[in-house]
């Protein structure tokens, strides 16, 4: 009982930050279109726009919806363990750590993975690394949270608490999609999320790809050796390397999962079209296709 009791409190506490961190995401796509207009560059890009429509995507479909099924979903993994993690105040460290492995077990799946990838290169599809990133959400990043974060509620933790600290901990990714902020000090920089290291997760270079998972700290990407610092000599290129250039949301929204379904269909045994699914971006059969006009192919060695 007295989990359940501080768990509320907990999520009462997240729901009062969460509202902070809406309000600030407000103020910063605001400041992007008010920072172009005083550029001379129009307040809104096509890409923008994209993001703005994107949106729904999150608040609406996570947080009324696909939350609830996740917590779900997870609790009735943590009934089939007798393993608890208790949630006080001297366990929330333990917690913290917790939701940022399940973070980076989550994002890492969703690079991995094609069948992840198809849904998460949504986000990266962006080729302008500004604050509106932020609004580009993705519909089904849920069913690899579900997958990812099972293993720990079934070692105890909490379903909810887990939750709460996973979802909400990249929070502070949102003063890091813009290249406006410049490197900051290096210890800094080794240990937390900052505008330069998430930009080398967004980056497709060959050096870039696969790299910097993590949700508010670098810890798990060091201890992974998935952490990669932002070069001098290599300047990120944004978006991803079989990029569309369609301005129809619908096809970018379905961009990857059509050449999921293509090569899926078209792999010769079961087992191939099971790689294609569960293999890297990049590295599983791929059916010949004509060149598009509406994609951008810029190399098969990245992502």
């Amino acid at each position: 009982m007295m989990d359940e009791a501080f768990v509320g409190d907990l999520v009462h506490v997240i729901q009062i930050f969460g509202f902070g961190g809406g309000i600030l995401l407000l103020f910063c796509v605001i400041a992007e279109s008010f920072l172009r207009w005083r550029e001379g560059e129009r307040p809104f890009s096509r890409e923008m726009i994209h993001n703005y429509l994107f949106f729904p995507l999150g608040p609406l479909m996570e947080g009324i919806f696909a939350n609830a099924l996740l917590i779900a979903g997870l609790t009735a993994a943590w009934h089939l363990t007798p393993l608890r993690v208790p949630v006080s105040w001297w366990t929330l460290p333990l917690y913290f750590l917790a939701g940022e492995l399940a973070f980076y077990l989550f994002h890492r799946a969703g690079h991995e993975m094609r069948i992840f990838w198809a849904d998460h290169s949504i986000h990266h599809s962006a080729e302008h690394y500004d604050f509106t990133v932020n609004l580009r959400h993705t519909p089904f990043a849920t069913v690899y949270r579900l997958i990812t974060w099972t293993p720990l509620a079934l070692l105890g933790f909490h379903p909810v608490a887990l939750v709460i600290m996973a979802i909400n901990i990249p929070a502070f990714q949102t003063f890091c999609h813009t290249r406006r902020i410049g490197r900051l000090a290096p210890w800094f920089e080794w240990l937390f999320v900052t505008p330069c290291n998430h930009a080398v997760h967004h980056a497709c270079n060959r050096l870039y790809i696969d790299r910097n998972y993590g949700g508010l700290l670098m810890l798990w990407d060091h201890v992974f050796g998935t952490y990669q610092r932002l070069e001098n000599s290599e300047p990120p290129v944004f978006g991803i390397t079989r990029q569309p250039r369609s301005a129809n949301p619908v096809r970018v929204l379905a961009h990857e999962f059509r050449y999921l379904a293509r090569d899926v269909a078209a792999a010769p045994t079961l087992r191939a079209k099971m790689h294609v699914l569960a293999g890297p971006p990049g590295k599983t059969f791929q059916a010949p296709a004509r060149p598009d006009p509406l994609v951008l192919d810029r190399g098969s060695d990245a992502i």
